[in-house]
């Protein structure tokens, strides 16, 4: 696919995402008028295919309907059903240098599709999101979590945070308020601390510990020995879990593990050339050959050391290997694509409702944890075709 089609495929997608988003959190209410299509072209600097497109998406999905001579509405029953699912998530957006914007975490991609499948119980979400950058994030979880309270959802969807060190007990603290006040929890992609304690709270995601040691496998299988994983400094369960499984795939290979080959750090920072200390130890390691591929956490983090070594005049996959995680839409179209394991946004998506469903009508059953399959996606920057 050539650089400008691949574009345009992006910029569909994050446009249908961006409205979805707008629907669920009530900026167009059920029965509103949406924009002109004239005015969504301007408002996201993209055509009017691109734009007709994503609405057609928009209008497939039931979210909206369109009559004849009046214009595009938000569907009557979209939310205002009398049965509300609540989602507290982390909805991270990054502009893109072309003004459009793209999601960093698999629940960009995922939550429309949640909604969809809500709709089809004749269930509506109540979506609210801790943006990356907001200065108060743990009074700001609070907050949303007394709004659902107050508006007697019948179940919420937690991520839980990991955007402060307090993240652990500030987890407990809006789970316990939620079970305080009769609501359903059910936890996407992660346990609410890292202890080695399970809660009580169901779990929909995937198995990250073996995952990501498919993914080492798969280095390790085209010849590298030299493997060193990339993370943030966050340890939540399931950055724990795809570590785990990292070391496990290099032990299994009879390559000895050594903590000095898993780096911490946002590579955000490295992005925006914050820490030249890192990126200079980093071009080090790969000149030096004493790293020939990195694991990372993410497809953001991948995307974001893509970037940085060709900036720094350096060649993937030829120089140095790079493999992701999650498959966001982002991962094929970077300079280099990127190989990654795919989550199944359809699967989880899904599986998250049904078990919320499951929680409301039996809350006596025990905690379950439903971990949907997933996919090794092969394409450069792993270096399979040299």
């Amino acid at each position: 696919m050539d650089s400008a089609k691949s574009d345009k495929v992006i910029k569909y997608q994050n446009i249908y995402s961006e409205l979805c988003r707008d629907i669920l959190k009530g900026v167009y209410k059920p029965g509103e008028k949406l924009p002109t299509e004239n005015e969504l072209s301007g408002r996201f600097h993209a055509s009017r295919p691109t734009i007709s497109r994503a609405m057609r998406e928009l209008q497939r999905e039931g979210l909206i309907v369109r009559r004849q001579g009046q214009g595009t509405f938000v569907r009557q029953d979209s939310l205002a059903a009398q049965k509300t699912l609540g989602i507290l998530v982390h909805w991270q957006i990054w502009p893109d240098s072309h003004q459009a914007k793209h999601t960093t975490t698999i629940f960009g991609i995922m939550i429309p599709e949640m909604l969809r499948v809500a709709s089809q119980f004749n269930y509506s979400l109540l979506l609210n999101d801790i943006p990356e950058d907001i200065v108060d994030p743990i009074e700001r979880a609070r907050k949303i979590c007394q709004h659902l309270v107050d508006s007697r959802v019948a179940g919420v969807f937690f991520t839980p945070l990991e955007l402060t060190d307090d993240a652990d007990s500030t987890n407990e603290e809006i789970a316990a308020m939620l079970d305080s006040a009769g609501i359903a929890v059910v936890l996407l992609d992660r346990d609410i601390s890292d202890s080695y304690h399970r809660s009580k709270y169901d779990i929909v995601g995937i198995n990250n510990e073996q995952s990501a040691l498919v993914l080492t496998h798969h280095l390790i299988d085209l010849g590298c020995r030299k493997i060193d994983f990339i993370s943030g400094p966050s340890r939540t369960t399931s950055i724990v879990e795809r570590c785990r499984g990292y070391r496990a795939a290099l032990e299994e290979n009879n390559i000895l593990f050594d903590e000095k080959r898993v780096h911490l750090f946002y590579s955000k920072d490295l992005a925006n050339g914050d820490n030249d200390q890192t990126g200079q130890e980093l071009i080090r390691l790969v000149k030096e050959n004493q790293t020939e591929a990195f694991v990372c956490v993410n497809d953001d983090t991948a995307a974001d050391m893509i970037n940085f070594f060709l900036r720094n005049g350096m060649r993937v996959p030829e120089d140095v290997r790079i493999v992701g995680f999650d498959d966001l839409p982002i991962s094929q179209y970077l300079p280099v694509s990127l190989t990654s394991i795919r989550q199944s946004v359809k699967g989880l998506a899904v599986e998250s409702i049904r078990t919320m469903l499951n929680r409301i009508e039996h809350p006596e059953i025990l905690a379950r944890e439903i971990l949907v399959n997933t996919e090794l996606i092969v394409r450069d920057s792993c270096g399979s075709k040299l």
